[in-house]
């Protein structure tokens, strides 16, 4: 499937651009945005010259520029959605790098009006280098200095009032989930995890049921299943991941049942 990007060039635009270069190694890039700060203020002048950077850099793909407020719900939401919109068909790769973090909620929320949107984020390998040493007195002054922010306004970020509801409690797709985390999150097969959730993987009623049940979890991006010979390996995404810890941490999730034996005919 074509892929298009997002971007929101602010302070780290060499960043961005190390992320779009591995990004794109895995995906066929069609079209790329750049999103800048439209305010009349010191981070839209800095906005607005690095925007032209990473305009250069990817002059290739004849970037569209968006311009606004990062700071404005409607001006990011707005751009956003119309983005999202004019490019469904394709994978749309919306990249959080470089956004404040009110920006990033409100592109967060709106990513999850469509099914075609990915957020990621470019991670630089340096970390915390200007902050001093623990052990020094310049610590405790570098974080009084830090320190220095009065508020301006509180702001929320509005969602769909009508929540998701991504996993069906009362049926065993929390039980699939907990019992790949709880054996290091993935399965070689169909096979083995009706094993673990102690029913009898030769019975092709059950396997059928229990390979709907992993294509449904798959389409809500909860598991991933990657071909391994005969079978595909079942791995649970990171969403995946978190949802059955929290679970396990709630004491919602049923334990698994003991297994059964796994014969060698039911390998799928």
């Amino acid at each position: 499937m074509p892929a298009v990007t997002v971007h929101y060039v602010g302070f780290h635009p060499s960043l961005i651009l190390e992320g779009f270069n591995r990004i794109r190694l895995a995906y066929p890039i069609e079209r790329v945005y750049l999103m800048y700060d439209s305010k009349p203020d010191r981070y839209g002048a800095v906005s607005r010259h690095n925007v032209k950077k990473v305009q250069e850099k990817l002059s290739f793909f004849s970037p569209v520029l968006v311009k606004v407020n990062p700071l404005s719900y409607s001006s990011v939401a707005s751009a956003l959605f119309v983005i999202l919109r004019r490019e469904e068909g394709k994978t749309v790769l919306i990249d959080v790098t470089d956004m404040p973090p009110y920006m990033a909620a409100t592109a967060a929320v709106i990513s999850t009006l469509f099914p075609n949107a990915k957020l990621y984020a470019a991670r630089p390998e340096q970390s915390g280098e200007f902050i001093p040493d623990p052990d020094t007195p310049e610590f405790t002054d570098f974080l009084e200095r830090k320190d220095n922010l009065t508020l301006q306004d509180v702001f929320t970020v509005e969602k769909p009032a009508l929540a998701v509801e991504l996993l069906d409690e009362e049926g065993r797709e929390v039980d699939v989930l907990v019992a790949l985390y709880t054996r290091n999150g993935s399965a070689e097969s169909i096979a083995e995890l009706v094993k673990w959730l102690g029913e009898d993987p030769s019975r092709a009623v059950v396997r059928a049921t229990y390979s709907r049940l992993v294509e449904n979890l798959e389409k809500k991006g909860l598991v991933e299943r990657e071909q391994e010979g005969r079978s595909k390996r079942i791995k649970l995404t990171q969403l995946g991941l978190a949802l059955a810890e929290a679970y396990v941490k709630l004491g919602a999730a049923k334990p698994p049942r003991p297994p059964l034996a796994l014969k060698e005919a039911s390998v799928l």
